[in-house]
């Protein structure tokens, strides 16, 4: 069975506010948990972000409680935070720009050559609706990530 071809997922986002009081939200491993809604639980090792940083996480949906581990692939401070999370196989990247009237955040999620992995279509199966209803709920809960990180930067 072939795996179908997944389109990234994005969102964005102008924050009345400037990308350095972004960054500084974006690199708190304990606020991401007010920001999304499936991260429970946040750990950067070590502590302090930067290339190379692991981060474990636990993420829930519902009644569905899962683990995940990510590397820090790009930190560009004030600019750029990527990282891959092993196991659904999928780069994330906040893409900072500062514009008139604060900084324009952008969101993307992309899977390793374009699909779910098959680890992401059993676990989604088993406690998410199945990958395309995750996929679904993910590009809400991004735009509702960005609309938190505002509420918290622009206070």
């Amino acid at each position: 069975m072939k795996r179908p071809a997944v389109a990234p997922l994005e969102a964005e986002r102008t924050i009345a506010a400037t990308p350095a009081q972004v960054w500084s939200v974006l690199v708190d491993a304990a606020r991401m948990r007010e920001l999304s809604r499936e991260t429970v639980a946040q750990v950067f090792v070590p502590r302090r972000l930067r290339r190379g940083t692991w981060s474990l996480n636990l993420n829930r949906s519902g009644w569905f409680v899962w683990p995940t581990v990510s590397r820090y692939a790009r930190v560009v401070p004030r600019r750029r935070l990527s990282f891959y999370v092993f196991g659904p196989s999928a780069w994330w990247t906040y893409d900072l720009e500062a514009v008139e009237g604060g900084t324009a955040v952008r969101l993307r999620r992309d899977l390793s050559g374009g699909r779910s992995s098959w680890l992401s279509i059993v676990v989604a199966g088993v406690g998410l609706g199945g990958a395309p209803a995750h996929d679904r709920a993910l590009a809400s809960d991004m735009r509702e990530t960005l609309d938190g990180l505002a509420r918290v930067v622009e206070r």
